[in-house]
């Protein structure tokens, strides 16, 4: 988000001296604000809604919408009703496994690949090093994955694990986006790990 608000800063800056504004720099921000949705909200609203909503049987599509003048809109669509049982089966009940767990091999050959994966993303940004991870600009929930200050809210602090004496890593996201920030630390660091996906039977 900081990026967007230097952004709009400048756009500002550009209508207050009078200068135009092109539909280039125009199209910019749109796609920041784009990536932004992507990247940070639209993650966070399905780590929120997900566990609502899990239990439901049938299929529901819902559009959001928003706009500076009239906020958010949420329209509900009729559902898509599912031929099998209503009622879940004993093998159904429960909760919800992981599809896949990452595997990463270390130039060294050592190997991580811990059931918890945020053990085995913390191993790779303790091997990157911290400060070098933080320079990359990584941003999970507005914020930067490395901090020196657990978050005010509770339950995206108790996903933030401590590599550092006073250094946090900020897991709070499901398996597919540590996958994307892990391939992403090794691309951009040079670190030449191998990272695999193991599936869960």
């Amino acid at each position: 988000m900081d990026k967007l608000d230097k952004t709009y800063e400048a756009i500002g800056m550009l209508e207050t001296l009078g200068l135009p504004v092109s539909i280039e720099q125009l199209n910019v921000v749109a796609q920041m604000e784009k990536d932004y949705l992507q990247d940070e909200i639209i993650p966070l609203i399905k780590q929120e809604l997900e566990p609502m909503v899990e239990k439901m049987r049938n299929q529901f599509n819902m559009k959001v919408t928003y706009s500076k003048e009239n906020g958010l809109n949420i329209q509900l669509y009729e559902p898509t009703i599912q031929s099998r049982s209503m009622f879940p089966t004993v093998e159904e009940r429960g909760y919800r496994k992981k599809k896949f767990i990452i595997r990463v091999i270390f130039p060294d050959n050592h190997v991580s690949c811990q059931k918890i994966v945020s053990n085995t993303f913390a191993d790779v940004v303790k091997y990157a090093g911290a400060k070098n991870v933080e320079r990359l600009g990584i941003m999970l929930l507005g914020k930067n994955i490395i901090s020196s200050s657990l978050m005010e809210n509770e339950r995206y602090a108790a996903g933030q694990q401590q590599i550092e004496p006073g250094i946090y890593l900020s897991t709070y996201c499901d398996t597919d986006k540590k996958l994307e920030i892990i391939k992403t630390i090794n691309r951009e660091l040079n670190l030449n790990i191998v990272i695999e996906k193991v599936l869960l039977e």
